[in-house]
């Protein structure tokens, strides 16, 4: 099982007795994990995170929805660029499965650094506000995981292909049935699973932390290209194969793998 797949799956997957006494979730959660659309999304939840300090269970779904918002902002931004995920275990961050952009936006070392900024801005948020919640708060949180999800290709939409289901199978190289007749695959979560998500917020934010901790350019301008094969990164035009080569898992592709080398070379970075 891949990092990133065993946080996913660790950070969803709490299954406790149905004939425990739950409190009852806000209806703006409901909401939040119910929505169609990002715009929707959102609305629901400013409206928990406006109630978070009154209501533990406000704040419990807030930050959950400011995880997984997390993860929506940093998969919105390498799709931007033309993300393709060298799915290894050697990126884990790197293995979101973003959808393939057929007209990538060009890339800058500055602007990679932005999108990491956000991403560990947004996961400090959630987890400040998943500790906000008290120890002993009566939480029971349902969720559908084929209903729940996040953009990964900035449409706006939350589709069923986008849900946390889906995402997981993809994960694990598996798909799974996205249509209306699809089963539900429902779940509780109660407060240790939000001690669990604050864990993984901060896990996930020291990845962001170590690598705006350092000045990577010149691994960025001298091997990022095996990330964003057509971000008129500085060597594109000299070592990305002109059909992109893209081939699926890293070792899989001789001159992505000749990229990690260099890449590996290249950890050289003055701190900053």
């Amino acid at each position: 099982m891949t990092m990133l797949r065993a946080i996913l799956a660790a950070a969803l997957f709490a299954v406790l007795p149905a004939s425990f006494a739950w409190a009852e979730t806000p209806d703006a959660a409901k909401s939040m994990f119910e929505a169609k659309s990002v715009a929707e999304r959102n609305t629901a939840l400013s409206t928990l995170e406006a109630a978070a300090a009154k209501d533990p269970a406000s704040a419990y779904a807030a930050g959950a929805g400011e995880f997984f918002t997390a993860l929506e902002l940093l998969a919105g931004g390498l799709h931007r660029h033309g993300f393709e995920s060298p799915k290894s275990f050697m990126l884990p961050l790197m293995q979101l499965p973003v959808p393939d952009n057929p007209n990538p936006q060009p890339l800058t070392y500055e602007e990679f650094r932005a999108i990491l900024v956000t991403f560990r801005d947004r996961l400090e948020k959630s987890a400040a506000t998943l500790g906000s919640v008290p120890k002993d708060a009566d939480i029971g949180m349902v969720v559908d995981l084929t209903r729940a999800g996040i953009d990964l290709n900035e449409d706006g939409t939350i589709a069923p292909d986008e849900s946390f289901a889906a995402i997981m199978a993809s994960l694990s190289r598996g798909g799974i049935d996205t249509s209306d007749a699809a089963p539900s695959l429902t779940f509780r979560f109660d407060r240790a699973d939000g001690f669990w998500l604050q864990g993984y917020a901060e896990f996930l934010m020291a990845q962001a932390d170590f690598w705006l901790a350092h000045d990577f350019r010149n691994a960025f301008d001298g091997s990022f290209h095996m990330l964003f094969p057509r971000a008129k990164l500085p060597l594109q035009d000299t070592l990305v194969p002109l059909d992109g080569g893209m081939s699926g898992n890293m070792f899989a592709s001789e001159w992505r793998f000749a990229d990690f080398i260099s890449l590996v070379h290249l950890v050289n970075w003055p701190v900053i």
